[in-house]
């Protein structure tokens, strides 16, 4: 064996071994760091999807299985889940990369297989205990919700404070009603999640195929990140929706749900074009990064400025205060 040999084997083994370590770290974030979880999950498949796209199969499948060892320890139906939607995006960045598609594209594909490990996961757990997953996990959570004035904890809270009887079931129904209104939010918070986490996942994956030499097309400069017109009627419908008088007490609650699951969904992206908006207008200014950061920070810590992010996305579809060139 020669020497170049000699070295081409010791990298492709270097390499593999930072992948695996890359993948194991990514679980354990997943699993034991709740604030930054999201993060773990969206880098998890990126090692294996690497490996993948360099034609490594043994390598990825490696990958994807140490990726997935932690979560064994807690729930075998998660950790195959995991596998699946691991071996899912990695295949796809192989596929899609050959094929020169546009970024959105990519992302609506890795979007899916993100979102359905939801579906599948109950899929899998309704199989092996043979009953429906998500009407058992409904049922034990309105029984929660229904004996809370029972609960110790709030039993123990209520002797701490001075009011009224009458007062304090008052305000037990009222955390009550909210409690039960949750799950109807569920659908528009998974899809925002999910989002979120594709983004990453594609942001991550562009960065070490990048450094690799793997093809893939990266995402625009976050400053130039622009939606189309018509995506405001997902707002506007949502408005609608949760502003319509009460008229029939069936669907009441079916078209305040709709309407605050569209609201969640759509107002999330106007909020991220309203970032970048602001973003692109510090830009322009050459206004420095430490004040920007800081004109961020004071936005995010006070409720009224933050709303004000998705307006701002809103009006830029017109006033394009980045001055985008939007003519295609």
């Amino acid at each position: 064996m020669s020497f170049d040999n000699l070295n081409t084997a010791v990298t492709k083994k270097v390499n593999l071994l930072l992948m695996v370590f890359l993948a194991f770290i990514a679980s354990a974030v997943t699993l034991f760091v709740p604030f930054i979880s999201f993060a773990g999950l969206a880098f998890l498949p990126v090692p294996a999807g690497l490996l993948l796209a360099l034609n490594r199969v043994r390598d990825a499948v490696i990958c994807a299985v140490v990726g997935v060892l932690l979560f064994f320890l807690f729930s075998y139906v998660i950790a195959l889940v995991l596998l699946v939607i691991i071996a899912g995006i990695a295949f796809a960045y192989r596929y899609l990369s050959n094929r020169d598609k546009k970024v959105a594209f990519t992302l609506v594909m890795v979007f899916l297989i993100f979102l359905s490990s939801v579906f599948l996961f109950l899929l899998v757990n309704s199989a092996i205990l043979q009953k429906n997953s998500l009407a058992d996990i409904s049922e034990r959570y309105t029984e929660y919700v229904d004996s809370l004035p029972q609960d110790d904890a709030i039993s123990a809270y209520k002797s701490f404070l001075m009011i009224e009887e009458s007062q304090f079931d008052t305000v037990i129904q009222q955390v009550q009603s909210v409690l039960r209104f949750i799950p109807k939010l569920l659908p528009g918070l998974i899809i925002v999640f999910f989002g979120f986490v594709t983004v990453l996942n594609y942001g991550f994956s562009s960065l070490l195929f990048k450094r690799y030499n793997a093809r893939i097309n990266t995402l625009s400069v976050f400053k130039d990140w622009d939606l189309s017109w018509y995506w405001c009627w997902g707002v506007i419908t949502g408005i609608v929706l949760v502003i319509i008088p009460s008229f029939n007490s069936r669907y009441d609650l079916i078209i305040d749900a709709a309407g605050y699951n569209l609201i969640i969904i759509f107002g999330c992206l106007y909020l991220v074009l309203g970032i970048a908006t602001l973003w692109g207008i510090f830009e322009r200014f050459n206004i420095r990064n430490s004040l920007k950061y800081l004109i961020m920070l004071a936005i995010f810590l006070f409720f009224g400025l933050f709303l004000f992010l998705p307006v701002l996305g809103l009006i830029d579809i017109w006033a394009n205060f980045r001055k985008l060139d939007r003519s295609h």
